[in-house]
């Protein structure tokens, strides 16, 4: 026998129908079987148009990127170790939390959460430019 004869076979092609129908087969499974759960979730009030003008004037409260607030009027200064008093705000102006550009999303949902168990109503602001100092310091 020639060593030719033995490989003279011709190859067989591949059909990719099987492969995709496996494939389809595993998605559909894992598609099925998986749960997605919501694992915690931040509500806040967002602002909406109205025709009726507000009479109350809303407190601006600027969250730092440290996780620091203070209003914008500078009548509360709160530090990024210490927990929200109950009595900082007042109760009948809405409040409005500003981010500074570089605060952290998760000092921004920590503090909204905080603010939430304190049953003050927030809403998100948009973004101001961190306070820049003479010295350069923030």
């Amino acid at each position: 026998m020639q060593p030719a004869a033995l490989y003279s076979r011709k190859a067989s092609k591949i059909s990719l129908t099987a492969l995709i129908d496996v494939v389809f087969i595993l998605l559909m499974f894992f598609m099925l079987t998986s749960t997605f759960s919501q694992w915690k979730a931040v509500d806040f009030h967002s602002p909406v148009a109205s025709d009726n003008p507000v009479d109350v004037e809303p407190q601006g409260l600027i969250l730092r990127s440290d996780g620091s607030l203070r209003l914008a009027d500078g009548s509360v200064e709160i530090d990024a170790a210490q927990s929200v008093p109950v009595n900082a705000f007042a109760d009948a102006r809405p409040l409005i939390l500003i981010p500074e550009a570089d605060a952290r999303v998760q000092v921004i949902v920590s503090r909204l959460e905080e603010l939430k168990q304190l049953g003050i109503a927030v809403t998100m602001g948009g973004v101001v430019q961190p306070a820049v100092n003479e010295q350069g310091a923030r």
